[in-house]
C-alpha cells in the first residue's frame, strides 16, 4: 500500500515538476547527492570491486542529506535484462550524519564501525557486498543507489537482499544513483 502511494506521489511530482520548469528555485542546488572517489556515473566499474579483482565494496561520499532522514541505505544491482535485476548488496541503518562510507566493508551482518548499520545476504553467501560477476563478454549496467529513509529499519542484518530492498523502498524519502558499466572478461586459453 505504501509503495503504491509512493509511486502515485512520484508520478504526480514528476508532472508538477515538469510543469514548473520555467520557475526553478535555489532548492535545486541543495539536492541529495552521492559520489564515489573510485568512479563516476558513466565510468567503467573498476575491477577491484568485482569478482575479477579484490571483490571489495566501493567507497561513497554522501552530501546534502534531506530532512527528516532517520537513516541511510545503499542497494547495488546490475541489469540482467527485463526480468532480472540481481541485487548484489544491501546496506541499511547507516546513521544519517554519515558523510563517507569506506571501501572494503567487512562481510558481516552488522557493522559496528558504521554505527550498527546492517547488510543483507544472497544465500548461501555471507552477508555483505557480493562482488558482481556478470556473464562474460558484454557490458552490464550496474546501479549503486543511496537512499534517505524516514525510519530506521527493524529488519535484522543477514536478511535476504530482495526483502531488504523492499523494506528500503518502503521507507524512501529521497535517493541518488551512480550508474556504471562492467564487462566481465572472456577467459582466454594461452
Amino acid at each position: 500500500m505504501r509503495r503504491r502511494h509512493l509511486l502515485q506521489t512520484l508520478g504526480a511530482s514528476a508532472l508538477v515538476g515538469s510543469a514548473g520548469c520555467a520557475e526553478q528555485s535555489d532548492d535545486t542546488t541543495s539536492a541529495f547527492e552521492v559520489s564515489s572517489p573510485a568512479f563516476s556515473s558513466g565510468d567503467e566499474l573498476p575491477a577491484r570491486f568485482t569478482c575479477d579483482g579484490d571483490g571489495v565494496s566501493p567507497p561513497f561520499v554522501i552530501e546534502r542529506v534531506p530532512e527528516p532522514t532517520a537513516a541511510l541505505a545503499i542497494t547495488a544491482e546490475y541489469d540482467g535484462g527485463v526480468f532480472s535485476q540481481p541485487v548484489f548488496w544491501t546496506l541499511w541503518n547507516v546513521p544519517p550524519e554519515t558523510e563517507r562510507i569506506p571501501a572494503g566493508l567487512p562481510r558481516e551482518p552488522t557493522l559496528d564501525t558504521l554505527g550498527g548499520a546492517r547488510q543483507g545476504t544472497q544465500p548461501p553467501n555471507e552477508p555483505g557486498y557480493e562482488p558482481p560477476c556478470p556473464p562474460a563478454g558484454q557490458p552490464y549496467e550496474h546501479r549503486f543507489q543511496v537512499f534517505a529513509l524516514d525510519e530506521m529499519l527493524s529488519i535484522e542484518g543477514g536478511t535476504e537482499q530482495e526483502q531488504a530492498s523492499e523494506a528500503i523502498a518502503n521507507a524512501l524519502i529521497a535517493s541518488a544513483r551512480i550508474t556504471v558499466d562492467y564487462t566481465h572478461p572472456v577467459a582466454t586459453d594461452s
